[in-house]
C-alpha cells in the first residue's frame, strides 16, 4: 500500500470514529446535564420521572454513562494504546491523553463506588461527559492533521505547484530508501539465520560428543555446558509505524510539559488532603480529576488551525513543502550548507573557452567529449554537447573510469586521457606547463570553474566552464546572516574559485576540492557543533550530504529529493520560509499555552470548589468550559499569520 493509500485510510478510520464519537457525546451530555441534580428542567414542566430519577436510581445512570464511555474509548482505541505504548519510552501527545482518560475513568469509577457505600447521588460529578468531549476533540484534531496533509497533496497537484517529474522524483527517493531499509532487513534475517545453524551446529556437536562418550563407556561430565544464552538466535522485534503522529514536534514536547504539571499539581493535592484528614477515597477521587485537567483539548488542533494558513502563503509562491512537519525543523535552523553548482548558482553551467597546448580546440574538446560520454556529471553533458554542436569527433573509448571529486581517466586510442581537477592530473605525474598553470589560474581567480586536460605524461590544454551566480543570491545571503544562520559553501571546485564565489555571495565560511562524502562529513561537522542544517542543492553528487543535513532545500529543478522545492527559482525565499516558519511555530506554541491557561483557570476553580464547597459538583462544567475555550483559542490564534507576507528584499514583513 502506498503512502497516499494509507492517508486515505487513515482519514477515512478517523471519520468514521469522529461520527461515532459525536453520536455518543449527545447522550453522554444529556445524561449530565438535562437531568441535572434536582432535575429543575423536569419540575418546571411539571414532570414526574418517579423511580426512573436520576435522585432515586443514580447507579443506572451512572452505569449507562459507563457503557457510552467504554464505547468512546473503543473509539480511539488505536490513539490510547499507543500513548500507553509510548508513555514509559518516549511520551508523546497520545500518551496525555491516555493518561487523562484513565483518570478519568478511574475517578469516575470510584465516584460510582462512593455512590454504592453512602447512597449518595453523586452522578452528576461523574466525567464521563467530559471525557468523551475530550476524546471527541481528539478525534477531532487528528481528522484535520490527515485532511490537511490529503489537502496539501491535492492542491500541490491541481495548482502545479509540483515542477515535471518532480513527484517521480520524490517517489525514486522513496523506493530507494524502502530498498535500503529492505536490505538491511534481509542483513538481518540472514546474521539471524547463521547464528541461529551455529547454535544447531554446537548443539549437534555436543550431542555427537556425549553418544560417543557414552561409547566409550566414560561417564557424562557432572555438568553438561548448555548453549550460552547469546548463541541462541536473537529474534528481531517487528516494529510498526505509529498509527498517527502530530504534524509538528512541538506538539508531543507540550504535551509532556502539561503531563508533567498535572503529575506534579495531582500529587501535591493528594498530600496536602491527607494532611488534613480527608477519606482516602475522596483523595484517590480528587487526585485523578485533578489529573484528567492536564490535557487540553485543543492539544490536536493548535497545528491544523496554524499550519494551513502557512501552506497557502507557499502555494501562493510556488514553493512546494513535501511534508509539513518541516516547518518544526525548519524553524531551528542555524546553519546552512550551499552546494555551488544549483544552489549558489543557477546550476546551468557553459563551456566558455578552451586554452590548447599543442592540439586545437576541436580536438581538445573532442578528446575530453569522449572521455566524458556516458558519465552523468553536469560538466560531462556539456562537454557532450558542445561537441556534437561544434562537430568535434568522438573517438572509440575502451575504458574509461570516474574518480569521485577528481575527475575522468580513459584509454582513447591506446592513450591515457585523463580529465579533471589540476592537483590530480598532477599526482598522477602529469606534467602541465607553467603556461597552462598561470592560465588556469587566472580563470581560477575570477570565480571559473577550470578542468585540465592530460595525455600521457603531459597536459595538452584547459577547459573553462562558467556558471553564473544567481542575481540575488548575495541579497539572500544577508537576510540569512540578519536571522543568526551561519552560512556554508560547500563545493567541489579548486579553492581559488571557490573563495572568490564566495566572496562575491558574501559568504564568510568556504569549504573547496569537497569529494562527495566530504560534503556529507561538513553536514555532519555543523551538526557537532550544535547546529540545525539545512542543505541547499539540487545535484546527485550532493545525496550523501542530503541523507544527513535535517532539512533539504532545492531551486526549481533538482536531482535529489529535497523537503522544500522553491519553484519560483528565488533565493530569497529561503529566509522568508524561516521566518515563516518561525512564526507557525510561534502560533502553534500560543495556541497551546493559550489552552494551557485555560485549563490551569479551570483547576483553579476547581480547587476552590474543593476547598470551599468539599465537592465535585462544577468539575464537569469547569472541564468542558475550559476544553471549549482551548479549542478556540487555537483557532483564533492563526489570524496573525495572514498578515505574513513574502516581501521581496527585507525580513520586516
Amino acid at each position: 500500500m502506498d503512502e497516499k493509500s494509507a492517508a486515505q485510510e487513515e482519514k477515512a478510520r478517523l471519520k468514521k470514529n469522529l461520527r461515532a464519537s459525536l453520536l455518543i457525546v449527545l447522550p453522554l451530555t444529556l445524561l449530565a446535564f438535562a437531568f441535572s441534580p434536582g432535575l429543575l428542567a423536569a419540575s418546571a414542566l411539571g414532570i414526574d420521572p418517579g423511580p426512573l430519577s436520576p435522585e432515586e436510581a443514580p447507579l443506572l445512570f451512572a452505569g449507562i454513562e459507563l457503557v457510552l464511555a467504554l464505547a468512546m474509548l473503543l473509539a480511539c482505541k488505536s490513539a490510547l494504546m499507543r500513548g500507553v505504548r509510548l508513555l514509559f519510552k518516549s511520551p508523546c501527545a497520545d500518551s496525555l491523553v491516555a493518561v487523562s482518560a484513565f483518570s478519568a475513568v478511574i475517578a469516575s469509577l470510584l465516584l460510582i463506588v462512593q455512590m454504592a457505600l453512602t447512597g449518595d447521588a453523586l452522578f452528576h460529578e461523574l466525567l464521563f461527559t467530559p471525557l468523551g468531549i475530550l476524546l471527541t476533540f481528539t478525534l477531532g484534531g487528528k481528522y484535520l492533521e490527515v485532511r490537511l496533509a490529503a489537502q496539501k497533496a491535492s492542491l500541490d497537484e491541481e495548482e502545479g505547484v509540483v515542477p515535471p517529474g518532480a513527484e517521480e522524483m520524490m517517489a525514486e527517493h522513496e523506493a530507494e530508501r524502502q530498498r535500503r531499509e529492505e536490505e538491511e532487513r534481509r542483513k538481518k534475517e540472514s546474521e539471524a539465520r547463521y547464528r541461529e545453524l551455529e547454535a544447531l551446529r554446537a548443539e549437534e556437536r555436543r550431542l555427537a560428543e556425549r553418544e560417543a562418550r557414552r561409547e566409550r563407556g566414560e561417564a557424562p561430565p557432572a555438568k553438561e555446558e548448555e548453549p550460552a544464552a547469546s548463541d541462541a538466535p536473537k529474534q528481531e522485534k517487528a516494529t510498526k509505524t505509529p498509527e498517527h503522529t502530530p504534524l509538528l514536534a512541538v506538539t508531543d514536547n507540550a504535551a509532556l510539559r502539561f503531563l508533567a504539571f498535572g503529575l506534579l499539581l495531582a500529587i501535591a493535592d493528594a498530600a496536602l488532603w491527607q494532611t488534613m484528614g480527608l477519606d482516602p477515597l475522596q483523595t484517590a477521587i480528587f487526585f485523578f480529576a485533578v489529573l484528567f485537567f492536564a490535557c487540553p483539548a485543543a492539544l490536536f488542533f493548535a497545528s491544523p488551525f496554524a499550519l494551513p494558513e502557512a501552506l497557502k502563503k507557499c502555494r501562493a509562491q510556488k514553493i512546494l513543502v513535501k511534508n509539513v512537519s518541516v516547518f518544526g525543523t525548519l524553524k531551528h535552523v542555524s546553519a546552512i550548507a550551499l552546494s555551488k553548482s544549483g544552489g549558489i548558482t543557477e546550476g546551468r553551467p557553459f563551456l566558455a573557452t578552451i586554452v590548447g597546448e599543442g592540439l586545437s580546440d576541436s580536438a581538445i574538446l573532442g578528446l575530453a567529449a569522449s572521455a566524458e560520454n556516458g558519465v552523468s556529471h553536469p560538466l560531462a553533458r556539456v562537454l557532450v554537447t558542445n561537441a556534437v554542436k561544434r562537430g568535434a569527433r568522438l573517438m572509440r573509448v575502451s575504458a574509461t573510469s570516474s574518480i569521485p571529486g577528481k575527475g575522468v581517466e580513459a584509454l582513447i586510442n591506446g592513450r591515457a586521457v585523463r580529465l579533471g581537477k589540476r592537483e590530480w592530473l598532477e599526482e598522477e605525474g602529469v606534467l602541465i606547463s607553467n603556461s597552462l598553470l598561470t592560465q588556469g589560474d587566472q580563470f581560477a581567480s575570477r570565480g571559473k570553474i577550470v578542468i585540465y586536460l592530460g595525455t600521457g605524461s603531459s597536459a595538452k590544454g584547459i577547459l573553462v566552464f562558467s556558471d553564473e551566480m544567481r542575481s540575488d543570491m548575495p541579497r539572500t545571503i544577508r537576510l540569512l546572516e540578519a536571522l543568526g544562520v551561519q552560512t556554508v559553501m560547500m563545493t567541489g571546485d579548486c579553492r581559488t574559485a571557490a573563495k572568490r564565489t564566495a566572496k562575491d555571495a558574501g559568504i564568510s565560511l568556504c569549504r573547496a576540492d569537497l569529494a562527495p562524502a566530504d560534503k556529507a562529513k561538513e553536514v555532519r561537522m555543523l551538526q557537532a557543533h550544535g547546529h540545525s542544517v539545512a542543505l541547499l542543492a539540487a545535484k546527485k553528487e550532493d545525496a550523501e550530504a542530503a541523507a544527513m543535513a535535517d532539512v533539504v532545500l532545492a531551486m526549481q529543478t533538482s536531482e535529489i529529493a529535497p523537503d522544500i522545492l522553491i519553484d519560483s527559482g528565488d533565493p530569497s525565499h529561503i529566509p522568508q520560509l524561516i521566518t515563516l516558519s518561525r512564526k507557525a511555530v510561534r502560533a502553534v506554541r500560543l495556541a497551546l499555552a493559550l489552552a494551557f491557561l485555560a485549563a490551569v483557570l479551570a483547576a483553579v476553580l476547581l480547587h476552590a470548589s474543593l476547598f470551599f464547597g468539599g465537592d465535585l459538583r462544577f468539575l464537569p462544567l469547569l472541564a468542558i468550559l475550559s476544553m471549549l475555550a482551548g479549542v478556540v483559542a487555537a483557532a483564533l490564534v492563526p489570524i496573525g499569520l495572514k498578515g505574513f507576507k513574502f516581501a521581496p528584499h527585507t525580513l520586516d514583513y
